[in-house]
């Protein structure tokens, strides 16, 4: 019975560590959540190619943001990542390729489909497939 004492009081002690040090460097930063900013559309098509959106990713930090377009990887380029508060980092993220888009930070992913951007400035535009601008 008393070596069971020094046990549960190792324990607490190495539990208190973890909880007030954090992860030890190196460890995976634990996300929660990723989102992109919409942009303008018509019906359900928000995102478009040639324009750029914030991705944002809630948690203890990022490792790497990744962007993979119909299961294969390079549909767009991220901007450095940067934290904008507690547990919230953000980047700018352009998809450069049509299809339906997997945006990911270490592990958690949010899907959205891309559709041909029109970039007017201060406004990107984006329609459905089926309709285009002329060019």
């Amino acid at each position: 019975m008393t070596t069971a004492r020094p046990r549960i009081a190792l324990t607490a002690a190495v539990l208190t560590a973890a909880t007030v040090f954090g992860p030890a460097p190196g460890a995976s930063a634990a996300v929660s959540n990723v989102s992109v900013s919409g942009g303008f559309g018509l019906g359900f098509v928000q995102y478009g190619t040639s324009c750029t959106y914030t991705v944002t990713v809630l948690g203890d930090g990022v490792g790497a943001l990744e962007d993979r377009v119909n299961g294969q990887p390079g549909g767009g380029t991220f901007g450095p990542i940067e934290q904008v508060g507690p547990g919230k980092f953000t980047a700018d993220w352009a998809p450069s390729v049509s299809g339906r888009h997997q945006v990911s930070a270490d592990g958690v992913v949010t899907e959205v489909n891309v559709q041909k951007g029109y970039d007017f400035g201060i406004v990107c535009f984006t329609l459905p497939e089926y309709l285009r601008l002329p060019d």
